[in-house]
């Protein structure tokens, strides 16, 4: 792998990365931004203005980017990915969702294999780690229109340049592109891969549906099937094993010998059981 002497703050180049993309359905219509406070913040502005399927906002920096449950998202300038995309759904809008918050993992596992050794894991519902610190999370957001959903915005963070002191103390555990591939990784190649992974994934939900990006999902997250976890739910935590995903790509979790499809909630402990 070329090692890059440019910084690692330098801005990132939008007109390189369109040509490494090419002409893909997700770089149609590309806003960047330098300081924003959320890209999904932007992107849903966006999208209620009428934005296309598949507009993508970037930004250098957030200062008030999100995780789920409203978590902070660190996000300093030039170092990492800051993405959302407006995604437009197809009629079954449901499935749909899923398909997308799934397929954002996915992608974020595929654009790291060629830029660092280590392999990538998933954990449910929307978290990439490798060597057991988080690198990237995805956070889905729906816009309704009565009943109905209009858009989708599909923000992922990935940690790119950062080095160990750039993460705060509440991140410790957290590592980036570059730690784990110990040198500076070219921002633009891996947001370019990132989107054509994106996109073949979001063809793929379209065309043929969830179940297909539930197997490659499955692929990628080795502990969502045998591990004993705590899942935080509504209702309290549930103390099970996992079971895989439901065809509506629940979280399956056997707990006193019930299987509970949970489709939201939060892993508060994992242990493998290999």
């Amino acid at each position: 792998m070329r090692t890059s002497s440019a910084p690692a703050s330098r801005p990132l180049d939008v007109a390189r990365f369109r040509d490494l993309a090419g002409p893909v359905r997700l770089t149609r219509q590309v806003v960047a931004c330098q300081t924003v406070e959320s890209t999904n913040a932007v992107a849903r502005q966006l999208g209620r203005n009428g934005a296309e399927d598949g507009t993508l906002v970037l930004a250098e920096e957030q200062t008030a980017g999100r995780g789920r449950r409203r978590r902070h998202w660190e996000s300093p300038a030039g170092l990492g990915l800051y993405v959302s995309l407006v995604l437009r759904p197809p009629a079954s809008s449901q499935e749909y969702s899923t398909a997308v918050q799934l397929a954002a993992g996915i992608a974020v596992a595929e654009a790291l294999v060629d830029v660092q050794p280590h392999t990538a894991e998933l954990l449910w519902p929307n978290d990439c780690y490798c060597l057991g610190q988080k690198v990237a999370g995805v956070l889905v957001e729906g816009e309704l229109t009565g009943p109905d959903l209009d858009f989708l915005v599909c923000g992922i963070g990935l940690n790119v340049n950062q080095q160990r002191s750039d993460f705060s103390d509440e991140l410790k555990g957290a590592t980036s592109a570059r730690l784990l591939a110990g040198h500076l990784v070219d921002r633009e190649q891996l947001l370019a891969r990132l989107v054509a992974s994106m996109q073949h994934w979001d063809d793929i939900a379209r065309d043929d549906g969830l179940q297909a990006v539930i197997d490659r999902w499955l692929l990628l997250a080795p502990s969502a099937v045998g591990s004993v976890v705590d899942v935080r739910t509504h209702d309290g935590v549930l103390h099970g094993r996992c079971a895989g995903l439901s065809p509506s790509g629940a979280l399956r979790v056997v707990a006193s010998g019930r299987t509970h499809e949970i489709t939201a909630g939060e892993l508060i402990r994992l242990r493998r059981q290999w």
